[in-house]
């Protein structure tokens, strides 16, 4: 089933967040007063320049940062104030997807470990049962179950990406938030994890806060996109608004600074474009290191 929030209302709802750091005798705020609303089933991106704060957002949201002021609401839950028991139990609902995959994985742990491990920290199921879940969640995201018992640095980048995100599934969230999750890999790679996250979304009934700094895979996964800059949100609006009549001198910036190249005949087309790269490039299936292994 998919599983989308069955309660009306927003998901996710961010109230004037905050977050600081020390400078010297001063401190600099990394997260500056960001408020928005995420409702299930949706995409919002979140795009900026290196250092605008989105990776600091993120961190605050699922509380790997204690913001120093606001309130993150999520499933009519104040994520902020929950204890330590409350905020493990509630994670499981809000999982993330980091932007190095190999880094994410450790390294002396297998494919299965790694996967079973957030169902072992829970205490969900029993080891056949978790056993079960490993392989459905390896099939899921286009992997042969065979690879359970190899190494994360057996496989290629796609691969690694794929693996940590059956281990963001295994506690079927909610919400994932994902940090540059593409940022690391090929283009025509990252067209292949794209296509996946987007299938997985229809299949699951999942929410993604997308945080990327490249705008054009921002406009291809999001309804909505928020615009940051020195760690404040400059512009949100649906992402065919924003881009057919961004409102701000530094989101027109950013949607010029996307490389485009000539076509004959005088158009120019706006690249990198996920539509122009071959069909087989969004099998989600490939068979087990079809890529170039990591040396």
């Amino acid at each position: 089933m998919p599983n989308v929030a069955a309660s009306k209302g927003p998901l996710l709802r961010v109230e004037h967040l905050s977050k600081y750091f020390p400078r010297g005798r001063e401190r600099f705020a990394a997260v500056k007063d960001v408020s928005f609303e995420l409702q299930p089933g949706e995409t919002l991106g979140i795009v900026g320049e290196s250092g605008s704060g989105k990776s600091t957002l993120s961190r605050c949201i699922i509380r790997l940062y204690d913001p120093e002021e606001g309130k993150v609401y999520f499933d009519g839950v104040d994520f902020t104030a929950l204890s330590e028991k409350g905020l493990r139990r509630k994670r499981q609902d809000m999982q993330m997807i980091f932007q190095d995959p190999l880094a994410s994985l450790n390294p002396m742990m297998t494919v299965a470990a790694a996967i079973e491990d957030p169902l072992v920290i829970h205490k969900v199921g029993a080891p056949r049962e978790r056993a079960r879940r490993v392989h459905e969640l390896l099939e899921l995201v286009g992997l042969d179950p065979a690879a359970a018992n190899a190494f994360p640095f057996e496989f290629s980048g796609g691969q690694q990406q794929r693996i940590g995100i059956a281990r963001a599934l295994a506690l079927n969230p909610k919400l994932l938030i994902c940090d540059e999750a593409v940022s690391a890999l090929d283009v025509s790679i990252q067209a292949q994890i794209l296509r996946l996250l987007q299938d997985l979304q229809a299949q699951l009934g999942l929410t993604y806060l997308f945080i990327s700094h490249n705008l054009a895979v921002v406009e291809h996964m999001s309804d909505y996109i928020a615009v940051m800059n020195h760690g404040e949100v400059v512009e949100y609006a649906a992402t065919e608004e924003l881009f057919r009549a961004p409102k701000q001198e530094y989101t027109r910036t950013l949607i010029d600074s996307v490389p485009y190249i000539p076509r004959p005949g005088g158009r120019r087309i706006q690249q990198p474009k996920l539509e122009g790269i071959p069909s087989t490039a969004f099998d989600i299936r490939p068979p087990l290191l079809a890529e170039t292994p990591v040396e």
